[in-house]
Order: structure tokens, then C-alpha cells, then sequence
């Protein structure tokens, strides 16, 4: 169903953050490995995903959008779960299959439909440090651990987001390329809107397109600001490329990712200017997903929701 609503070009809501909200506005302490995904495994950390995750289904409801929901699942692959000496293969299984039962849930008790969830998987190092990643054929042997899971815990779609160099992009394309489902690419930028190991974005996807089959349903900026994320479109745009580019979650502060979890308070700009900037630039660059990322919460995506309520009419 995801593959047919992507074919009629009609706005989709992403998402926004779960690991800063956790970080900001609860009292729950994340695993400093793992993170949100060993929330699962208590009940106050689960209470505390619940609601976060609710608020989204809320606007995408009072909003008649439909909605991708991201498992909680960013670092639970073999790296992390080694570094909790929790048994590797065991419990990137488990946590993996929890995410996706638990997303599950609340989207059977809620009333909004569609509601797709996509298996969210992240790179093998810090995102946004290029030097700490896999080659293509380390990152397709390392992921396929944690794409198996998933996909057959039954996610609608594959996502790997904030992936900073294109060797591991290719390398988790190839891993999730193995599953029937659809998948996507997301990439972290810097300030030129290139990848962080400086590799332009339609080389990035064009090597990927042309190694890789089948090659993703569509690619992704994740993790930069909506200015960042503009500059980047502008420059695929005039090298061919930005029919493959169809979703930006970003974030809602012009502060690095690594600045913006080092503050003691969310910061983020005001929701309506997030709402318009992104909307704009769904409309100037034809994008289709639209969500949030690092500092935005449902305030956020509720400013875009409305847009794009009003867009869809």
C-alpha cells in the first residue's frame, strides 16, 4: 500500500524526534549505548515512547494525513548491544521485534489510518562522523543482521537514515535491497549540502541507483536544518537528480546535532517557522514525506500538518 500511495504523489507525513524529546522533556535516562531501544524493556520507558509517539498519530489524524512512524530502532544493531554485554545476536533480534510489536500496538488501539511503520536502521558509527564507518561490503554484511529482523517482525518499509558516508549507504542499500519491502536512504549533510565524507548528493545517489538491485523507492536528507537541506536540493536539482529525493525530516535548530544534545533545554526554532520552511520546501522541490527530526516535537509537525492538510485539498 506504501509502494501505491508513493505512486500518486500525495503528501505524506514523517515523524518528528524521539531521542531529544526523551532527553527534554522526561525524566527517563536512555542507555548510553543503545539508546531509545532499551526503553523497551521497562515499563516507565515505554510509557514515555508511548506518548511521544501518540502526540504524532494525534496530528496526523486531526489532520487527515497519512503517517510513517519510525521504530525506535536507530542503534539497536550488534555494535551497541555488544557494548551493553547483553548477548549480541539474541537481542538485536529482540529488540528489533519488540520495536515493531510495540508500534504495532499503538497503531491498532488508535483510529488513524494508513499508518505505515519503517524499520529504522543506523550506521555502524557516530552519524555524524564519516571517519568511523563501514566499506560497502562490511556495512551490507553488518546491517543485514539488523534488516533481517525487522523486516521479518513486519515493517512496511525500511529506512536508513543520517548515514554521513556514501561506502555504508551503499553497503545498508545492498542489505536492505535483500527484503521484498520498499526502502529508502537518508543522508546527514554539511553546511555545502554535501555528505559529510564530502561526496555531492547526486553522485550519492547515482552510485547507489546503478549498483543496487532493487535500488531504494526513494532517498532522504535526515538530520539538518531546513536551510541546509534547501542548499542541498538547489545543487540536485540542477544536476538531474531530485526526482529520487522525496523526503527531508529535519531539525528544528540551526545547532549541530552534536550541539543540540549537549544543552541542558530543547532549543528549535518556533513551530510556524518550521511548519512554513519545510512546506516550502515540499512545494518548491515536489517532495512528497515531510517530517522532523533533532528539537522538534508535535507542535512542530502539527505547523507542517496543517499545511499540508491544506495542500492535499
Amino acid at each position: 500500500m506504501l509502494r501505491e500511495l508513493l505512486e500518486t504523489g500525495a503528501p505524506i507525513l514523517a515523524d518528528a524526534a524521539i531521542e531529544t524529546r526523551i532527553m527534554f522533556e522526561t525524566r527517563v535516562r536512555m542507555d548510553p549505548h543503545i539508546q531509545v531501544a532499551a526503553l523497551l524493556e521497562r515499563p516507565r520507558g515505554r510509557a514515555a515512547l508511548r506518548e511521544i509517539y501518540a502526540t504524532y498519530l494525534d496530528v496526523a489524524w486531526a489532520h487527515g494525513l497519512p503517517i510513517v512512524m519510525g521504530t525506535p530502532t536507530f542503534r539497536a544493531s550488534r555494535r551497541y548491544v555488544e557494548r551493553t554485554r547483553r548477548p549480541a545476536a539474541e537481542t538485536v533480534r529482540r529488540l528489533n521485534t519488540e520495536a515493531v510489536a510495540f508500534l504495532n500496538e499503538i497503531r491498532d488501539q488508535g483510529e488513524h489510518d494508513p499508518v505505515f511503520l519503517a524499520g529504522v536502521i543506523g550506521p555502524y558509527g557516530d552519524a555524524y562522523s564519516p571517519d568511523d564507518c563501514l566499506t560497502h561490503l562490511d556495512g551490507a554484511d553488518y546491517h543485514l543482521e539488523q534488516v533481517r529482523a525487522l523486516a521479518e517482525a513486519g515493517v512496511d518499509a525500511l529506512f536508513a537514515p543520517t548515514f554521513p558516508s556514501i561506502e555504508e549507504a551503499h553497503g545498508v542499500a545492498m542489505a536492505m535491497a535483500t527484503t521484498e519491502l520498499p526502502y529508502a536512504i537518508g543522508f546527514v549533510l554539511d553546511h555545502r549540502g554535501r555528505m559529510l565524507d564530502g561526496t555531492y548528493l547526486h553522485d550519492a545517489i547515482e552510485r547507489i541507483d546503478n549498483a543496487v538491485v532493487p535500488a531504494p523507492a526513494w532517498y532522504a536528507i535526515s538530520c539538518v536544518h531546513p536551510t541546509v537541506a534547501r542548499r542541498a536540493l538547489a545543487d540536485l536539482a540542477s544536476a538531474g537528480g531530485l526526482t529520487r529525493l522525496r523526503e527531508v525530516k529535519a531539525n528544528g535548530s540551526r545547532l549541530s546535532p552534536d550541539e543540540l544534545v549537549s544543552l541542558d533545554h530543547s532549543e528549535s526554532d518556533d513551530p510556524d517557522v518550521f511548519g512554513e520552511a519545510m512546506d516550502k520546501l515540499g512545494l518548491d522541490f515536489k517532495l512528497q514525506i515531510l517530517g522532523g527530526c533533532c528539537g522538534t516535537d508535535s507542535g512542530h509537525l502539527a505547523a507542517l500538518a496543517r499545511r499540508l492538510e491544506a495542500r492535499a485539498k
